[in-house]
């Protein structure tokens, strides 16, 4: 499987392993400034709980001093925020009630069982985490949506005559 891209900035901070040169390097550049949408939107939108909001103002300073948050990131970001507060709420329902509960079934029988809300607490870490990739709020993920176009080489006469059939 490949690996992401990172922002060109990011790789050369991390030593252009891969060896960009000048140009490519320049294209790169280029296309990620292309691909910028403006700022000036990005506040947390009115659905958002206490936790949410306070953890999408803290979050979107810091993307944004490292110029990684716009306007198109912002229900991405909210979204992500929500998922946040409902998993800091099931983790103090969890410590509050224990790891283990106990469970009456259908025959009336008491039985101690994992908290219910582990499998959501789990579910809420994976919708994260996801958020944080499929709508481009990691470096990343960012990036690939930067990569230069490969430049087509000019044909040989036998590839003119010939084609890809060789």
């Amino acid at each position: 499987m490949a690996r992401r891209a990172k922002p060109v900035e990011l790789h050369l901070i991390q030593g252009n392993q891969s060896r960009l040169i000048k140009k490519e390097i320049e294209q790169r550049q280029e296309a990620e400034e292309r691909l910028k949408p403006k700022k000036n939107r990005v506040k947390p939108p009115s659905w958002l709980d206490k936790v949410a909001k306070s953890e999408f103002t803290r979050l979107a300073k810091e993307l944004a001093e490292l110029d990684l948050v716009t306007n198109v990131d912002v229900n991405a970001l909210a979204t992500y925020c929500d998922a946040y507060s409902d998993y800091v709420q099931c983790t103090k329902i969890i410590q509050e009630e224990g790891l283990v509960v106990e469970h009456t079934n259908k025959a009336g029988e008491t039985n101690s069982v994992p908290h219910p809300l582990l499998t959501k607490k789990k579910q809420l870490h994976d919708q994260m985490r996801s958020l944080a990739i499929e709508f481009g709020l990691t470096p990343s993920a960012r990036a690939g949506l930067a990569k230069p176009k490969k430049e087509q080489k000019p044909q040989t006469s036998f590839e003119k005559a010939f084609g890809d059939s060789v």
